[in-house]
C-alpha cells in the first residue's frame, strides 16, 4: 500500500476514534465540578465509551456516586479486600504524571503524551534517553513488558520533541518516520538517509526502534518499509478501555460480583411493601425483599471462627416511564452467636428497606448482594404511595408482625416504624402462618387532621376472612370500635388486631378489613392474602435492616423532594426542599436542588432569597447554584448581595473561572470596574 494511502487511512481511523470522545467531553460541561473533574481528568483513559455514555446520561448526584463506586469495584482485583489495589495504583500513576510530565502548579501532566502512556501502561521496565545526540532531536525510549493480553509481550514507546522547550510527542514509524527524529536538512524528506544518520549517531538499536516498536519484528536498514504492526500497537493502547479483551475482563469481574443475578418483575411473592405516615403527614415506603427458601450461604465465618452476615441492599427508584428518581445503598451487617447462626441457616431471610417518597406511582428495583459469596438477586415491583386528601378516611396496607414487636424508635427512621414504634415484619400485603397460629396485624387509619363531629367519634373496623374458593359457609368475621380522638396531629391512628385463625386448615384465604366512620359513613378497606401451612412444612423467617441514618429528617425530605419533582409535583418538591434546608446545617444538597428547581421555573424572587441561607456563608456550593442565585440578585438590582455571596464562596472552594467572571459582573454592576478587570484577568489563568 502506498505511503500516502497508509497515512490517510491512519488519520481517518484516528478521527473516527477521537470524534465521539470529543463530543462526550463537550457534554461534560453540564456536570458539577466534582463529577466533571472525575470523568475529564481522573479516568478519561480508562473509562470505556459505553461507561462514559452511561455516566453522562445520569441525572442525579446519587446515581453518579453509585456509578463511581461500581466503576472502581468492577476493576478491583480482589473483591474481598478492603483495599482496591487497581484504584490505588491508578491514582499513584495520575499523581506521578502530574508531577513529572507537566506543570506541577497546574497538575496538567496527565494531558501530555508521556503522562497518558504512564497512566495507561505504568512505569516502563527500562528507559533510555538520547537528549543530545548529534543531528538528532531529543528522544526517549520506554521499554515495556506487556501484562495486558491485548498488547504484545514486549514493545517500545518512543517519544521525541522538536526542541528542548517543546512537548514530547509519541512517535509513529508510519505517520512520522525517521525524518521526524533528525535535524539535518540533507534528510528532510528521505527516511532512508535519516535512518543512516540515526544509526551513526545513536546506534542500531535506536535505528531499529525508529522502524518498528515491536522488538521481534525484522528490519532492513537498507529499505525503510514500516509495517502496520507498530501503529496497530499504538491504536490498541489509545483504545485500551474499549478493547474487546478489556471489556471481557470487566464483564467477568462484573459477573464475579453478581454471579446469580436474577430478574423477577412485578412478583408480589418476592417484594412486599407498606406505606407509613409520620406525625407530620410525610410518607415513607418500607419493603421486604423475601427469600423463598432458607439459605445457609448467607452466613459467613471469620478467621477466628465467629459467624457473621454481610449484605448490601441497593434500592433504585424510577418513575413508570423510566425517569430516574434516586438510588440508595444500605449495608446489612451483623455478627451472630454460634447458636443464632445455626438457627438463621434454617430460616428464610428477608432484607428490610426504607425509601422516603412523595405520593405517586414508582417502579422500585431492589438488588440484594451477599458479600460473603458475591451472589446477587434483583427484583422489581410497581408501588403506589397514596395521597391522603382532606378528611377522607384511608388505610395503609396490612402488616403481619412478629416478636419483638412495638419496639420504641424515637427517631422513626427505621423500616416499618409507625410514629415512634417499630414492628418486626413477617409479611405485608400477603402472609403465611403455621396452622393453628394466630395472625397479628398492624396498620394505620388515615383520618385527616380535622374530623367533623364530636371528639368521641367512633371508627368501626370489620375483619372478614375466608377461603378464596367459593363456599356456602359464612366467612368468619370480627368487629372492633376505635376512638378517633386518639389520632395524632396528622390524623394518623395506629391500630392492630390479632385474628383467631386456629379453625383454618391448610389452604389459601383472603382477609378484608373495612373501616367506617360515624360522621359520614365513608369507608376504607385493605386486603391481604393468607396462606396457612401445615406445621411440619412451615419455615420461619429472620430479617436484617440498615442502622439508623445519622443524616436524619433532612435526607428523608430531600429524597421526598427529588421524588416529587420527578413526578412533576414542583410545589410539593419546593416544600420538601425547604423543610430539608431547615433540618440541616451541613448538607448543601437541599439548597442546590431548590435553586435548580427555581431557576428552571424562572422564579427569580425566591431564587434570590436563597442567598440569605446561612450555609452559603460557611460551606462550598456548586458554581451553577451560585451563578444562578447571583444572577437572580443582579436582576433585582441587589448587586451588593451578589458580591457578598460570591466573595464568601470564592474563599471556600478551589479557583473557578465561572465564579470569578460572575463576581466580575457583579463588581462591574456595583461600580467597581477596577476589581472587575482584575477578576476577569484572574479567570483566564484558571482551567
Amino acid at each position: 500500500m502506498p505511503q500516502t494511502r497508509i497515512q490517510a487511512l491512519l488519520l481517518a481511523c484516528t478521527l473516527l476514534v477521537f470524534a465521539p470522545l470529543a463530543l462526550a467531553l463537550n457534554s461534560t460541561k453540564k456536570l458539577e465540578p466534582t463529577y466533571r473533574h472525575w470523568i475529564e481528568v481522573e479516568v478519561p483513559y480508562i473509562i470505556s465509551t459505553a461507561e462514559r455514555k452511561e455516566f453522562l446520561s445520569l441525572t442525579t448526584d446519587e446515581q453518579r456516586d453509585s456509578f463511581i463506586k461500581a466503576f472502581w469495584q468492577v476493576r478491583n482485583p480482589d473483591p474481598n479486600s478492603d483495599t482496591n489495589t487497581y484504584k490505588e495504583e491508578h491514582y499513584r500513576r495520575l499523581a506521578y504524571a502530574n508531577e513529572q510530565f507537566g506543570n506541577a502548579r497546574y497538575e496538567d501532566g496527565w494531558r501530555t503524551p508521556m503522562g497518558r502512556m504512564y497512566i495507561v501502561l505504568g512505569p516502563p521496565k527500562q528507559k533510555a534517553t538520547y537528549h543530545e545526540q548529534a543531528n538528532m532531536r531529543p528522544i526517549e525510549i520506554w521499554f515495556y513488558q506487556g501484562q495486558n493480553p491485548a498488547l504484545p509481550p514486549y514493545f517500545y514507546i518512543l517519544f521525541f520533541r522538536h526542541s528542548g522547550s517543546e512537548e514530547w510527542r509519541v512517535y509513529s514509524p508510519t505517520m512520522d518516520g525517521p525524518v521526524a527524529l533528525v535535524t539535518t536538512g540533507e534528510s528532510q524528506n528521505d527516511n532512508k538517509m535519516a535512518l543512516r544518520f540515526i544509526r551513526g549517531s545513536a546506534g542500531d538499536e535506536v535505528a531499529k526502534t525508529a522502524c518498528t516498536l515491536i522488538p521481534g519484528e525484522h528490519v532492513d536498514f537498507d529499505k525503510f518499509e514500516p509495517t502496520m504492526e507498530s501503529d496497530m500497537l499504538l491504536d490498541t493502547i489509545y483504545g485500551l478501555a474499549d478493547n474487546p479483551l478489556t471489556t471481557e475482563a470487566r464483564e467477568a469481574n462484573r459477573q464475579r460480583e453478581h454471579v446469580t443475578l436474577s430478574m423477577l418483575t412485578g412478583d408480589d411473592g418476592t417484594l412486599a411493601y407498606d406505606v407509613i405516615r409520620d406525625g407530620k403527614g410525610r410518607e415513607t415506603l418500607s419493603y421486604l425483599f423475601r427469600e423463598p427458601l432458607a439459605d445457609a450461604r448467607l452466613i459467613g465465618q471469620k478467621a477466628d471462627g465467629s459467624s457473621y452476615y454481610d449484605l448490601e441492599l441497593r434500592t433504585t427508584v424510577v418513575t413508570p416511564d423510566g425517569k430516574p428518581v434516586y438510588e440508595q445503598d444500605d449495608p446489612l451487617t451483623g455478627t451472630l452467636s454460634a447458636a443464632a447462626a445455626e438457627v438463621a441457616k434454617k430460616r428464610r431471610f428477608a432484607a428490610e428497606g426504607r425509601v422516603p417518597l412523595a405520593p405517586g406511582t414508582y417502579v422500585l428495583e431492589a438488588t440484594l448482594t451477599n458479600n460473603v459469596d458475591h451472589l446477587a438477586q434483583r427484583r422489581r415491583l410497581t408501588v403506589t404511595v397514596p395521597e391522603v386528601k382532606g378528611d377522607k378516611i384511608a388505610m395503609s396496607p396490612l402488616l403481619e408482625y412478629t416478636a419483638p414487636a412495638a419496639v420504641q424508635d424515637t427517631h422513626g427512621r427505621l423500616p416499618f416504624s409507625f410514629v415512634g414504634f417499630r414492628f418486626t415484619p413477617r409479611d405485608a400485603q400477603a402472609a403465611e402462618i403455621r396452622q393453628g397460629d394466630r395472625l397479628p396485624l398492624v396498620f394505620q387509619l388515615w383520618l385527616g387532621a380535622n374530623i367533623a363531629g364530636p371528639q368521641a367519634e367512633k371508627v368501626h373496623v370489620r375483619y372478614v376472612f375466608g377461603a378464596v374458593t367459593a363456599s356456602h359457609d359464612a366467612p368468619p368475621e370480627e368487629l372492633e370500635d376505635l376512638d378517633a380522638s386518639n389520632r395524632d396531629s396528622a390524623g394518623n391512628l395506629l391500630t392492630g388486631h390479632t385474628l383467631d385463625t386456629s379453625s383454618l386448615g391448610p389452604g389459601v384465604y383472603r382477609i378484608v378489613v373495612t373501616a367506617t366512620r360515624d360522621s359520614d359513613h365513608r369507608s376504607a378497606y385493605a386486603t391481604m392474602n393468607l396462606k396457612v401451612i401445615p406445621a411440619s412444612d412451615f419455615v420461619d423467617m429472620w430479617t436484617a435492616y440498615a442502622p439508623f441514618d445519622p443524616e436524619g429528617e433532612a435526607l428523608d425530605d430531600l429524597k421526598r423532594g427529588i421524588s416529587a419533582e420527578a413526578q412533576g409535583g414542583d410545589a410539593d418538591a419546593k416544600a420538601f426542599y425547604a423543610s430539608a434546608m431547615a433540618e440541616t446545617t451541613t448538607d448543601m444538597r437541599p439548597v442546590e436542588k431548590l435553586a435548580a428547581l427555581l431557576s428552571r421555573r424562572g422564579e427569580t424572587d425566591e431564587l434570590a432569597k436563597l442567598s440569605q441561607q446561612p450555609i452559603l456563608m460557611r460551606s462550598a456550593a456548586s458554581p451553577k447554584t451560585l451563578t444562578d442565585i447571583a444572577g437572580a440578585l443582579k436582576s433585582r438590582s441587589e448587586v451588593k448581595d451578589a458580591v457578598r455571596l460570591l466573595d464568601a464562596q470564592i474563599k471556600l472552594q478551589p479557583p473557578n473561572s465561572a465564579l470569578y467572571l460572575s463576581l466580575a459582573d457583579a463588581c462591574e454592576a456595583s461600580g467597581d470596574s477596577a476589581r472587575a478587570s482584575d477578576l476577569r484577568k484572574l479567570a483566564t489563568t484558571v482551567k
